[in-house]
Order: C-alpha cells, then sequence, then structure tokens
C-alpha cells in the first residue's frame, strides 16, 4: 500500500529542502545528479507516486484560485479587478478565497484544490513567509503558481510587487525634507517580506540622514486595522517629546493615527505629520487628505493573472519577477516642501 507522504515527510527522510524534492519531482530545474538520484530513491523506497501535473484542455477547467488573507482590506479590491479583468480576457473565471486564519499550511490548500479544479492560483498578501515558502514549495509542482504583492524573493515561484524598500526610503525623505525628524513609525509584524522592507527602507532614510531613531516610536501591529493604529498613536502622542511625524506602512493605520491626533486636538499637518501606504480611496475623503505612497493595485493584479495564464499554456517558460513603481501622492496631512512641489 502507497504511503500517504507529502513532499515534506520526503524532504525530512532525504535530508534536503522541499524546494530540492519539488525541483526533482518536476524535472524542470536543475539539481545535483547525486542529490536527485539519492531523492528518487527515497521516493522509490518509500512508494511515493509522483504526479505529474498534466496540461488541462479548454473542456476542463477554466477557473483560477485567489487566495487572500482579508477580504476587508481595501487594498486589495484594485488588485482584484485587475486578476479578473485580465482572466475575463482570457477566458477564465475567478474564484476568491478568503484564508484569515483557517488556511494556515499546506494540507489545508491541497484540501482545497482536490475538492474543487483550478487550474492555478494567485495568492495575494497572504500568509507570513514562513508559511508562503513552505505551501509554495509544496503547492507549485502540482499547479501553477503566483505570488501577488507579498512575494518572497530567493524562490522559483512567478510573483508581481514592488521595492517596497524604495518606496518608504521616499515616504521618510520627504518628511525630513519638511523639517520633521521625531517621526513615528507604525508597521505590521516583521513576518511580511513588506513589513521588514519598509522598516529597512525607514531606518536607511534616517541613518542617512544622520538621525537616530527612537526605538519606542516603532511599533509593529498584529493586523491592519484603523483602531489598532488609534490606540497605539493616542499612547504615543502622551509621551514627552511627542512625534512630530508619523510614518505608516498603511492607509488604515494612516487613518487610526488621523482620528488620534484629532481626539488630542492636535493639528495636521502643524503638529503632527501623517504619512500612509497604498492610496486607498479613503485618503481623499478624509479631511486633511492623506499623502500616501501610491501601489499601482490594478496593474499589480492583472500583471499576476497574466503571468499565471503564461505559466498555465507554457508551462516550461521560466519563472518571472516583476517590480512595478511606486509614487509619493503629497495632500494636506503633510508640509508641502516649496522645492518639490505638491498636489
Amino acid at each position: 500500500m502507497k504511503e500517504k507522504l507529502t513532499i515534506k515527510d520526503i524532504a525530512e527522510l532525504a535530508d534536503v529542502s522541499t524546494a530540492t524534492v519539488s525541483r526533482v519531482m518536476s524535472g524542470k530545474d536543475k539539481v545535483k545528479e547525486e542529490t536527485r538520484e539519492h531523492v528518487l530513491k527515497i521516493i522509490a523506497q518509500h512508494g511515493y507516486e509522483l504526479q505529474k501535473r498534466s496540461q488541462l484542455s479548454d473542456q476542463e477547467s477554466k477557473t483560477i484560485l485567489v487566495c487572500v488573507t482579508e477580504l476587508k482590506n481595501p487594498f486589495n479590491v484594485p488588485i482584484f479587478d485587475g486578476i479578473q479583468n485580465s482572466a475575463k480576457k482570457n477566458g477564465y473565471d475567478v474564484l476568491i478565497l478568503q484564508t484569515k486564519d483557517i488556511y494556515m499550511d499546506f494540507s489545508d490548500f491541497e484540501s482545497v484544490l482536490k475538492s474543487q479544479r483550478f487550474v492555478g492560483v494567485i495568492f495575494v498578501s497572504t500568509l507570513n513567509q514562513h508559511q508562503l515558502r513552505d505551501i509554495t514549495d509544496q503547492l507549485s509542482h502540482r499547479t501553477p503558481i503566483v505570488l501577488c504583492s507579498e512575494f518572497i524573493e530567493d524562490s522559483n515561484v512567478p510573483y508581481v510587487g514592488i521595492n517596497d524598500l524604495d518606496a518608504m526610503h521616499k515616504a521618510t525623505n520627504y518628511l525630513l525634507s519638511v523639517g520633521r525628524k521625531n517621526i513615528y513609525f507604525i508597521n505590521s509584524q516583521l513576518n511580511r517580506n513588506y513589513a521588514r522592507k519598509r522598516e529597512q527602507g525607514f531606518r536607511l532614510a534616517m541613518s542617512q540622514a544622520g538621525l537616530s531613531i527612537n526605538e519606542d516610536y516603532i511599533v509593529r501591529l498584529s493586523s491592519v486595522t484603523h483602531a489598532l493604529a488609534y490606540a497605539a498613536t493616542l499612547h504615543i502622542l502622551d509621551q514627552n517629546p511627542r512625534p512630530d511625524a508619523i510614518l505608516c506602512v498603511s492607509d488604515m493605520f494612516a487613518i487610526g493615527a488621523l482620528k488620534a491626533c484629532q481626539k488630542r486636538n492636535l493639528r495636521v499637518p502643524e503638529d503632527v505629520a501623517i504619512v500612509g501606504f497604498d492610496n486607498i480611496e479613503i485618503t481623499t475623503m478624509v479631511q486633511p487628505s492623506i499623502t500616501t505612497i501610491e501601489q499601482p493595485s490594478y496593474q499589480i493584479g492583472y500583471q499576476a493573472s497574466e503571468l499565471l495564464i503564461e505559466k498555465i499554456h507554457f508551462p516550461s517558460v521560466s519563472p518571472k519577477q516583476i517590480i512595478l513603481d511606486t509614487e509619493l501622492i503629497i495632500r494636506d496631512s503633510t508640509p508641502i516642501n516649496i522645492n518639490k512641489g505638491g498636489i
């Protein structure tokens, strides 16, 4: 009787990474001959069945699975639009799965893929880096996968995203250019690639300006909600010295920070400048409107779908990694640098 082993099991038995096992099984990437033979021997010894993905015909599945952590995050809406428009143009349907804390490891996604026939999977800002690496290593040999927004830099999995370090470096430099030096930084957890890179961009800009960072002014919140940012900002505004600027890795955080400043009767941007990240629609609706980094969200989703469809039709194509440009959108929550202009 065949053993029901996962790629992770085979990797542990062979004392190699899951990525190496995946490459051996797919036969598409180079692996040292000695390693390849060793892995194949382990597979044979334990009766693990190699199941190569067969090309789907037009009469079979035409549905793409899109996995996203949280549907309520407004940043994801234009990404979904981009994915859907690309998919529709190419004759595919899209099904969105909210993963939250329900789908956390390989077996969860394997179960979903077995219960439905999907032609490929797009992961949108979902899971932390460890989970994402483990799952994609094991799933990538079974079905085409593309990472969208949150990605693994050293992976063979195609992805579309932005240069988070450069974007936050740009935002920090703008605050410095308008005379703000005592900057409060609201971040997500560092198990996310974007959170690590954006904090690196902030630290780099401060270091290059010869400024020290008050580590008490860096807060890392467990989820992207304005309520958490509101509570955290109320606390920091009561400290002495008070920050003269608040830099956020999400517009949702920036909105929470703005509400906290208003609660403390502080003027924005005169007393405290605020910068967000993403350029979601609500940043233009609040008063004052929020300066932010614009991500090309629609294009991120559209390109992710295009990469996936390319992988579906041409399985042997080399994985592509696409990094799109960002733009600093200057609004009323920051002073205008007359040398740089503003909107």
